[in-house]
């Protein structure tokens, strides 16, 4: 399925709000930008490494490459998190921090808003782009990991996105020398992007595409799925960004971060699970014996099995790393395309890594 949908009206409501992202943020933050000027730019090297850094982690999250067919979704959805979130987000926080200070007064306001006003309208806004993105490219997802990627992407669009607005908020802000200032802030976005949008985003993509591919199941089963993920995010964003408790220092700061890791780890292992479970119902059909046994494929469904069978290949064949890693792909990408095969078809895999387009099972876990 190319990214190009020209029958699909959903597809241009995504291209016309993808263009009236940025023009909406310069209409509000265009004399910001303006007057930053050279010093905001300092932060470049620091926000490119931000996003090689989680990139990284986010490829190490997916074991079994699911990425590989998800290429067209990842970058149109992170191009929604770095155009409309960023056109949006500041609109609607702005607003909803009015709608705060009104009802409850300045002073709750200054310790609470962000607290309440991101989770709402910055996560509801990226959980548009995901919906509009799976529905999209409906086919191509059928696992809580491709879930899981989507949201991702969608999050760490919006994440760089607001890394350059702290850039050109510090420069303005800053009383004496601005470029420090602005490559301190950015040092300590990449020190805390382990929690940030990336993981609150990946865990309503889960929700978002299990309620859209689900169609087995009921309704109200794929709304309470949603709900789960969406709740998720959105407690992981409320204790980003919620006044630190009193205690010590490093205690107070790290807490809510801490607590936010446990929480993705938690929803991160049962999908991690659930990608175990499909992989070893692809390595038990007939067609993979193509690829090779089922004991001697096994070793690919976890790191550290990966990693002893590595081991045990350099020594016997005298391989570099880079071959065994190349060798250990190649497996892993045919098994994984006999899922693009109906089940009870042989597979007619004969290149390394090669396979044909088609519908697999897709419930299994």
């Amino acid at each position: 399925m190319s990214w190009f949908q020209p029958r699909s009206l959903l597809f241009w409501v995504y291209c016309l709000a993808v263009m009236a992202g940025p023009l909406l943020f310069l209409l509000q933050a265009a004399g910001q930008v303006w007057f930053a000027g050279a010093p905001a730019l300092a932060a470049l090297p620091i926000t490119a490494a931000t996003l090689l850094v989680i990139g990284r982690i986010l490829f190490a999250l997916d074991p079994f490459r699911a990425r590989r067919h998800l290429g067209a979704p990842m970058v149109m959805g992170a191009m929604w998190g770095a155009t409309v979130w960023t056109g949006l987000a500041m609109w609607a926080n702005d607003h909803l921090s009015r709608v705060i200070a009104n009802l409850f007064g300045d002073r709750f306001a200054v310790n609470w808003s962000a607290a309440i006003a991101a989770p709402i309208d910055e996560e509801y806004i990226k959980a548009i782009g995901i919906a509009v993105v799976a529905t999209l490219f409906r086919a191509r997802l059928t696992r809580p990991m491709h879930g899981l990627l989507l949201g991702a992407t969608v999050g760490l669009g919006a994440q760089i996105a607001e890394d350059c607005l702290y850039s050109t908020q510090t420069a303005l802000s800053s009383p004496q020398d601005p470029v420090v200032d602005v490559i301190l802030v950015a040092v300590l976005r990449l020190v805390t992007a382990l929690t940030s949008h990336w993981v609150m985003s990946a865990l309503a993509g889960v929700g978002i595409v299990l309620a859209l591919i689900r169609t087995d199941r009921s309704w109200l089963w794929r709304l309470g799925v949603f709900a789960l993920f969406y709740a998720l995010a959105f407690t992981m964003h409320f204790l980003f960004d919620a006044p630190r408790p009193p205690g010590p220092a490093l205690l107070s700061t790290y807490l809510p971060i801490l607590i936010d890791l446990v929480i993705f780890a938690i929803a991160y292992a049962w999908v991690l699970t659930t990608e175990r479970r499909w992989f070893r119902e692809l390595i038990g059909r007939p067609a993979a014996r193509s690829v090779g046994t089922e004991a001697g494929l096994e070793p690919l469904l976890t790191y550290h099995r990966r990693r002893k069978a590595r081991a045990a290949l350099r020594h016997s064949t005298g391989w570099t790393r880079k071959q065994v890693l190349a060798y250990e792909r190649g497996l892993l990408d045919r098994v994984t395309d006999l899922d693009l095969v109906a089940p009870q078809q042989p597979s007619p895999l004969s290149g390394f890594g090669m396979g044909p387009g088609g519908g697999g099972g897709r419930y299994s876990w």
